[in-house]
């Protein structure tokens, strides 16, 4: 029950208060299967996921995964997405906060484009800071209030479905106006997924995995806990996208009978289900209305104080594992707190939040990075049933040889489904990381070299991969150059380090060409694709898509080696070094 209510609350926090408006935005009415189709794609993940979280049942153990079956290096950019994607979301709550108090705060959310105003962004850095520093000091207000949170959550949800059936629901949205329930064509299914929220909210099941170490029986209860969790998170909300496509007030939205993506430029997009109950004359349903309101602040609320915690102990995680410099592992001395990492993340939260002032925009920002760390998920249970398969694994995937590769693939197409635009931005962060890494004590171990080269090597990297991003940034160079700069830099890179180590490392640089390779491929195909310049019309390119990605895959499972941290980690007998 743990497990169930750690994950369903994970999964419905913001999106089934906003992510209901922004999936009829992108799909319309056909939104209904965008939620369906992904929630089966993340049971297919979390089936995957089951079986590494029993085999390697404790805490954070999500960004440790890959580091059994291909080494430090190719973990390390797994892990470092899945960190900034941790980090990204505190903002993306404050976001979702600030909007909802807009209802009764003016001055700090413009509809007409869905973002923030300047005052608002100040008011979502102050609740951001605010809640950095209530972590500071070490008051975890929030963090012990889960399972009251979630059925005081789900009362709300039960609510809004039987009031909106019962008095505002026009059946006509479905399939009587103008362009139908497909009016942005059978691609929007899948496009909408990223920036509607959709694998935002889905993404939370991840939750069970961070906590399968604290359960009695893992192997009972992670696989049940994820999977049930997912499936009443699905049922969740396809019931809530059903009852607000049928809750849309055309007239009172103020958008055009059937301009389904005009929803986003208008006052609704604030706090949907606020405004369908608002827009009527009934007092029960206005009254309703208010108490959406205190239910969208205080959820989103608790999700950013539980959020701002999360995120800087998985800073101050990495870096007690080496695998950043150690500065970010200081604890405060009189709070025992991860000060420094909770300083970083509200840095790196404000410099996401200045430019993606929206909770809309920040959503696929975040998605694209977590779901980046997912393609760990298909390569290391096959690596590992190649390199160790005498390990006891108390719960064995069904049908592995077949779900591996579909959760590659899966994973790999939910990065896809982000466009060009966040691609871009994910793999100038992702790949610009490395010297992150290099800087550590563990990855000056790894490559055998010492501070002096580390130090020199990353200062060269990082001041050609800050050009590299200011070419993007300021469209300097035409699409085909500034990729091959970038394309060369990220395959020199292996060739140098392997130099520099007097190759000895080359197992690890062996293990991880597959990133370098996926990154290139990943950046081409988003570009020429249907969701960048449409040189590649869909479905063609979700095709190549789908063929490059199984191909990755055969070439990271090929790649996977008997690593020295699974050597230490069976001959401790699964004791590790947390």
């Amino acid at each position: 029950m743990d497990i169930f209510l750690i994950s369903f609350s994970g999964m419905v926090g913001s999106g089934w208060l906003l992510g209901v408006l922004a999936g009829p935005a992108y799909a319309g009415p056909a939104s209904i299967l965008t939620w369906v189709v992904a929630g089966v794609f993340f049971i297919i993940l979390a089936l995957v996921f089951s079986e590494l979280g029993t085999l390697f049942p404790y805490s954070g153990s999500l960004v440790r995964f890959n580091e059994f079956s291909h080494g430090p290096v190719s973990n390390f950019y797994l892990g470092w997405a899945y960190m900034i994607g941790a980090i990204a979301t505190p903002p993306v709550e404050a976001a979702a906060l600030t909007g909802f108090i807009s209802s009764y705060v003016p001055g700090i959310y413009n509809s007409s484009v869905a973002l923030l105003t300047p005052l608002g962004v100040i008011v979502a850095l102050a609740l951001l800071g605010l809640f950095i520093i209530v972590q500071y000091a070490g008051v975890n207000v929030f963090g012990k209030s889960n399972a009251v949170m979630t059925w005081f959550k789900m009362a709300a949800i039960i609510l809004t479905i039987i009031f909106v059936f019962a008095f505002i629901f026009h059946a006509r949205n479905f399939f009587a106006l103008s362009h139908g329930f497909l009016p942005y064509g059978p691609s929007s299914v899948f496009a909408a997924m990223v920036p509607a929220g959709v694998i935002f909210s889905y993404e939370g099941f991840r939750q069970g995995l961070d906590y399968a170490g604290e359960t009695k029986n893992p192997k009972r209860s992670v696989p049940l806990g994820m999977i049930s969790a997912m499936l009443a998170a699905m049922a969740t909300y396809i019931m809530l996208q059903i009852v607000f496509i049928g809750a849309v007030n055309w007239k009172a939205a103020g958008v055009p009978v059937g301009d389904w993506s005009g929803l986003l430029s208008s006052t609704w997009s604030a706090n949907p289900f606020f405004y369908a109950f608002h827009s009527t004359d009934e007092t029960l349903l206005i009254g309703f209305s208010i108490f959406l309101i205190i239910v969208a602040v205080v959820s989103s609320a608790s999700t950013l104080g539980v959020y701002v915690g999360s995120s800087a102990r998985s800073l101050y995680g990495m870096a007690k594992m080496n695998y950043i410099p150690a500065f970010f592992g200081k604890i405060h001395p009189r709070f025992r707190t991860p000060w420094i990492s909770l300083v970083v993340t509200f840095i790196i939260g404000a410099m996401f939040l200045l430019p993606f002032p929206s909770w809309y925009a920040l959503v696929g920002i975040n998605s694209s990075f977590t779901v980046f760390a997912y393609l760990a998920a298909g390569i290391t249970n096959t690596s590992l049933r190649k390199t160790a398969p005498e390990m006891e694994r108390p719960f064995k995937t069904p049908f592995l040889t077949v779900m591996a590769p579909l959760a590659f693939v899966i994973a790999s197409m939910l990065v896809y489904f982000s466009g060009w635009s966040t691609v871009a931005l994910l793999l100038l962060i992702v790949d610009g990381g490395l010297p992150i890494f290099l800087l550590s004590r563990y990855g000056r171990e790894t490559f055998h070299i010492n501070m002096r080269s580390a130090s020199l090597f990353s200062a060269i990297y990082w001041v050609i991969f800050i050009f590299i991003g200011i070419i993007y940034a300021l469209s300097l160079l035409p699409f085909e150059e500034y990729f091959a700069l970038f394309s060369a830099t990220i395959l020199v890179t292996p060739y140098l380090l392997y130099r520099m180590s007097g190759r000895t490392a080359s197992i690890h640089i062996r293990a991880s060409i597959w990133i370098v390779v996926y990154s290139i491929i990943l950046g081409i195909m988003s570009y020429y694709g249907s969701l960048g310049i449409n040189a590649i019309p869909f479905p063609y390119d979700y095709i190549i898509m789908a063929i490059m990605s199984l191909t990755i895959y055969f070439i990271a499972i090929n790649t996977g080696y008997h690593t020295d941290k699974l050597k230490e980690y069976q001959s401790t007998g699964g004791v590790t070094d947390e």
